[in-house]
């Protein structure tokens, strides 16, 4: 939580950095691994699934995205980074209350397992 909270006020700062005209948005990123006897099928149902979810809670400004790695030294077979697109800080608070209000974390866990993430700011 530590390094989470860290990340966030980093992030904070850096925006501060960012050019006036360049688009800015957050990604957070979670490197993953399907539990046992789940297929990249369940996933992709999964996260169309998440994706209506979140859509219909009225959280604006928010996507997914799925990578699958087709080289990654570090990324061991059945490895995934899961993504979630936020505008800004305000939009990361609102779908963090909403998901941990939801049976949502424990369908999480029943897919898949995650170690590691990572709250970036993109600009673009």
């Amino acid at each position: 939580m530590g390094r989470i909270l860290a990340a966030m006020a980093l992030a904070v700062m850096l925006i501060g950095l960012a050019p006036a005209q360049a688009n800015t948005y957050l990604e957070n990123h979670f490197k993953c691994t399907l539990n046992e006897g789940k297929t990249r099928a369940d996933l992709i149902a999964f996260r169309a699934e998440y994706a209506a979810a979140v859509e219909a809670s009225g959280l604006a400004d928010y996507s997914l995205a799925v990578m699958f790695p087709i080289y990654a030294g570090d990324i061991h077979p059945g490895g995934f980074t899961w993504i979630g697109r936020l505008g800004d800080f305000e939009n990361l608070q609102k779908i963090s209350t909403w998901f941990r209000a939801t049976e949502w974390p424990a369908k999480f866990q029943h897919l898949m397992s995650c170690e590691e993430s990572a709250l970036l700011q993109v600009v673009d």
